[in-house]
């Protein structure tokens, strides 16, 4: 609760000096409208999600290894001595322990690969910001997000998402092994 009056009186701060001193002007970024609309984010997740999906089919087809090698391991439990069942077990366990790594592994580096893809498209957002900021005068920008009320027409984000789409249309999205 308090965040929310230091966030009000901040922007009641930058509302009326903003009257006051007229050559002040401020802008907002709709960051979620530039990461779901711009070029650049959209092939970010088309690069993703493909990786998600090639690593959701390999898992699933260890997964019905495992599956059928523990179905297995249970045919077997009346047939074997306890000391052999129980060394299959470990063996077993031990399969199923380093799967779960490996999976994990994979969507620590699929996370890994998606923030340094968003970081590219930040960085050129930022540039193409301090641009806009430089030639037009704007004092500040804010997020959308952090606003509460504002008029339509200090959102520069049309303006931001169409130079992005000319400067990166691409982002190279690289998932380490």
């Amino acid at each position: 609760m308090k965040n929310i009056k230091y966030i009000l009186t901040f922007i009641l701060f930058i509302f009326f000096t903003t009257s006051a001193y007229s050559q002040n002007k401020i802008a907002t970024l709709d960051v979620v409208q530039l990461l779901r609309d711009s070029k650049a984010a959209i092939n970010m997740k088309d690069q993703l999600n493909a990786v998600a999906k090639k690593y959701t089919e390999e898992d699933q087809k260890k997964q019905k290894e495992i599956q059928k090698q523990e179905e297995e391991l249970l045919r077997q439990k009346s047939t074997l001595t306890p000391e052999a069942f129980s060394d299959r077990k470990n063996t077993f366990e031990k399969k199923v322990i380093e799967f779960n790594k490996n999976s994990q592994s994979k969507r620590k580096t699929l996370a890994q690969a998606e923030k340094d893809a968003v970081n590219q498209i930040e960085d050129e957002v930022e540039k193409i910001v301090q641009k806009i900021i430089d030639t037009e005068n704007i004092t500040a920008v804010f997020r959308k997000s952090a606003l509460i009320l504002g008029n339509t027409s200090i959102d520069i984000t049309k303006k931001v998402v169409d130079e992005l789409n000319k400067n990166l249309s691409t982002v190279k999205v690289n998932v380490a092994p």
